[in-house]
């Protein structure tokens, strides 16, 4: 016997880091975009083996998911979209990962949002990527932290986007444990998150999004090149990547098809 669940990936345009002594409320607040194909996570008791893409692994994240649920089995996952590019992809595997072993142990799905929010914290891979995930679409972390404790609001955007990858990964770990880092992500986020709950609209939260990007000044030439040239696109936090809502010549990079994603969910 086996179960499956499966998560969106979630770009997130701009955020404002927020400390909390309580790791459920700790995270950030900001705009998500869930986009997908995600993460599909297959677990099955018996012998401890951890798979990424077919491969084998140690798998941090996923090992302290398991041992917080005191599971010991097979789990396996399907990414279509690369790690450490913006993507969303480590709050992807916690979250597919957590929702297919309490499936597998008959245990209620919100169980596994707070396991998969903690390991994200835990491993500094991520602050809001599980909240967006959860809730699906497009959408504002409008308080920081998992459900119930964060508060996640839907704008309504049914667009075409494209996702292009420009350079090396950004390891997000690197950027939110360094205080110099942190500092300016919460200072020009709080700004961002101050305007845009002044009028939440998509046009306006792009608009936002892009100036958070160039001021933050995360990103390669090639990245800054495309930006400059797409008022339309946006920089993939934390990485060297491009979201892009609508049309817009792509001559460089690489192009990944999504769409708007639903929230996580458990298949079977």
């Amino acid at each position: 016997m086996s179960s499956t669940a499966s998560s969106p990936g979630s770009v997130t345009l701009f955020f404002e880091i927020r400390d909390n002594e309580n790791i459920l409320k700790k995270g950030s607040r900001g705009m998500g975009v869930c986009v997908a194909p995600g993460a599909i996570t297959e677990v099955e008791k018996g012998e401890q083996k951890i798979i990424l893409n077919g491969v084998e692994i140690e798998g941090k994240i996923q090992s302290y998911i398991a041992s917080r649920f005191g599971f010991e089995g097979r789990i396996s996952t399907k990414l279509y979209l690369p790690i450490s590019q913006g993507f969303g992809m480590s709050g992807a595997i916690a979250l597919s990962t957590a929702l297919a072993i309490a499936k597998e142990m008959d245990m209620d799905e919100k169980i596994a949002w707070k396991i998969a929010h903690e390991a994200e914290i835990i491993n500094g891979s991520g602050l809001g990527d599980v909240a967006s995930e959860i809730a699906g679409g497009v959408n504002i972390r409008a308080r920081e932290g998992v459900q119930p404790y964060g508060e996640v609001e839907i704008i309504n955007y049914h667009g075409p986007i494209k996702l292009v990858v420009f350079g090396d990964k950004i390891e997000t770990k690197d950027i939110i444990t360094r205080e110099e880092w942190k500092g300016k992500i919460k200072k020009l986020g709080r700004e961002a998150m101050d305007e845009l709950m002044r009028e939440k609209s998509m046009e306006n939260a792009i608009k936002i999004a892009r100036r958070f990007s160039f001021s933050l000044g995360l990103m390669s030439p090639e990245l800054r090149e495309f930006l400059e040239n797409c008022e339309n696109a946006t920089q993939a936090l934390l990485g060297n990547s491009a979201i892009v809502f609508g049309d817009c010549e792509i001559t460089q990079g690489r192009v990944y098809e999504a769409k708007i994603g639903k929230g996580a969910m458990i298949l079977e």
